[in-house]
């Protein structure tokens, strides 16, 4: 505490003036559209993580999470964090514009909002207060074939013009904040790598363990692990391949169990699975499950053709399972020395990969390295970040 005197010519006593600290107290808006159910994966848990350690590390700081629907998930926040819905349900580009550009600005204005911070990579273009975007990947212009199109135009209209618009950026991966610099030339110095991680505050949901799954997690027939949603940016049909390959050569030893809802453009590899008595396809899984299927597991086989970050990696090597993962985008950064790398496009070097890990002596070098490589990741760290990062913006204002 400062303490000034001052004294007064014109009068006899002395005034002792006591100046404070001076402390503010943001308000800061958050888009929460997709945070909408208990068990939220991918974007939705970044989003609900990063929020949740803010809450915790800053009580005197006010979260307004706008959603687009009601909810009625059981997560719980801090006492500083308040749940708020924009009463329309955003699934297509145009209920996008009017749920950002024409209802978004008004509920910011009315709730007197600092900063807004957008964790799924959209912005509006019509608030008058800083804003900070959160980008995952650019797959609408590498993989443009494997999205919805009206997406796709979306996305080429826009993103451009938000990562220009925004005050801050952030990234999952230095691998995407290298691919914005490269795209659009932005500045190196507005954009901020804020990792994913996996020592969540969200307890696990436990779920009932199907009888499938039992079987498998209790069959004397090893198995490699896939979990994620089945899509060809996921590049399943290769993984199938490289699979059977390596199996072959095994007298059939394997199984290849693959966790995860059929997804967009998945018929072909519907039907390849399908055709092989060796791949098993169990569907979603609850969280019981998954975690049961990977310690069960010979190794994850995460072998995806681009990824923001690809959170299973990290899952894997907590629960000291083997990973095999790809040797591009982002997914070399995310592993380090802890992970075997394969081609995702060359059935060969997916066999090989397949062959090295079930190597006594690479299996646990890789397992104990993983344990190491986990530690580098932290929700609370991640938050810390993310936290100056809204701080800084908002000093500017």
């Amino acid at each position: 505490m400062l303490t000034n005197y001052i004294l007064n010519k014109n009068a006899s006593n002395v005034c002792l003036c006591v100046t404070l600290p001076q402390i503010s107290y943001m308000r800061i808006g958050v888009n929460a559209r997709l945070l909408i159910t208990n068990q939220p994966e991918g974007i939705p848990r970044y989003i609900f993580e990063i929020v949740y350690h803010m809450a915790v590390q800053h009580p005197e700081t006010t979260f307004i999470l706008y959603h687009d629907r009601k909810v009625s998930y059981a997560m719980t926040f801090p006492p500083n964090v308040l749940l708020k819905v924009i009463p329309l349900m955003t699934r297509h580009p145009l209920l996008w514009f009017t749920w950002f550009d024409i209802l978004l600005p008004f509920y910011l204005k009315r709730d007197q909002i600092d900063v807004f911070y957008s964790g799924d990579g959209f912005l509006s273009k019509r608030v008058r207060i800083p804003q900070v975007l959160v980008t995952h990947d650019l797959a609408y212009l590498h993989f443009p074939q494997h999205m919805i199109q009206s997406h796709v135009r979306y996305s080429k209209k826009n993103i451009p013009v938000f990562h220009q618009m925004a005050d801050a950026i952030i990234t999952v991966s230095e691998t995407t904040k290298n691919d914005i610099i490269s795209q659009w030339q932005i500045p190196e110095d507005k954009i901020t790598v804020v990792y994913n991680a996996v020592d969540g505050a969200l307890p696990e949901t436990k779920g009932d363990i199907s009888k499938k799954t039992e079987e498998i997690s209790l069959s004397a027939a090893p198995y490699f692990f896939f979990v994620g949603a089945l899509h060809p940016r996921k590049n399943i049909k290769n993984l199938c391949l490289g699979f059977s390959e390596f199996n072959k050569k095994n007298n059939r030893k394997y199984r290849l169990v693959l966790a995860g809802r059929y997804a967009w453009k998945s018929e072909s590899i519907e039907s390849l699975i399908n055709q092989s008595e060796d791949i098993i396809h169990v569907g979603s899984v609850t969280e019981s499950e998954k975690n049961l299927l990977y310690q069960k597991s010979e190794a994850l086989v995460y072998l995806s053709l681009f990824e923001g970050f690809g959170i299973p990696i990290l899952e894997a090597m907590k629960l000291k399972v083997p990973v095999i993962t790809s040797d591009c985008s982002s997914m070399p950064e995310v592993a380090g020395d802890a992970a075997l790398l394969a081609d995702p496009n060359d059935i060969n070097s997916i066999s090989d990969a397949l062959s090295k890990i079930t190597q006594p002596e690479i299996k646990q070098n890789l397992i104990q390295k993983g344990r190491d490589r986990v530690q580098d990741f932290s929700w609370s760290k991640s938050a810390s970040i993310t936290y100056a990062l809204i701080q800084s913006v908002f000093k500017k204002t």
